[in-house]
This record gives C-alpha cells, structure tokens and sequence, in this order.
C-alpha cells in the first residue's frame, strides 16, 4: 500500500491539515537521532505523524468537483472544475497535488487557511 511521503505529510501539517494519528493506524513515528520510520501502531510519541493512504487525502478533498481518470499515458489525471489538472503515476500522487491546490485556493479550509483568509 502506497502512503504519502514524511515530506508529503509534512507540508500537509504546515498548511493547517490535523495529521495526528489518533488510532492505531500507519505513522511516521519519530525516532531520536534517526529521523521519522514509518510503521503500524499506536503513536506513543506527540511528533508522531499519521500516513496518509489515499482514502484518507480523497476524504479531505471536495470530490462533487473533481473529476478522476486514467489517460492513453497511463497516468492518474485529477480536474477541479475545469481549472487546473494534474497528472501522476500513482493515484496518491494526483490527489496529494489536488489537495494542496484545493487548500492554498481556499477551496477547502484549515486552520492555517481559516487564519491567513480573514
């Protein structure tokens, strides 16, 4: 199973999205002096990260708008609303890409969003 990168989840904590892992669950859990390793478990750690599975960055993103489909190319290929595309390997991958752009165009609220809008 493909999940989000650390770095990938990261920038998701940094633009307001909760990736607290709050169940047992895959995380990147925060290792002294060896970084993030990613397992399953229960996070024991307040740095830990939850990884996103697709499921989890497709229940985050506005879907009545998006359309999703698989091109001659053999990409993923994610439209909102007939105004951007992006275009991935991996399903995972388009959708991370569509959920940054939803967030930093206020299509979709976090706290770092709710903050900088008003």
């Amino acid at each position: 199973m493909k999940v989000l990168s650390i770095e990938q989840m990261t920038k998701l904590k940094e633009l307001g999205v909760d990736v607290t892992p709050n169940e047992e669950c895959l995380i990147y859990s925060s290792v002294v002096g060896d970084g993030y390793k990613l397992k399953y478990g229960q996070s024991v750690c307040e740095d830990d990260i939850k990884a996103f599975t697709l499921q989890d960055v497709m229940a985050l993103l506005p879907i009545e708008n998006i359309d999703i489909r698989r091109n001659c190319h053999e990409r993923w290929v994610m439209s909102y609303k007939d105004e951007i595309t992006f275009k991935s390997e991996f399903m995972i991958d388009s959708a991370y890409q569509m959920l940054i752009w939803v967030i930093e165009n206020n299509y979709l609220k976090t706290k770092v969003y709710e903050k900088s809008s008003t």
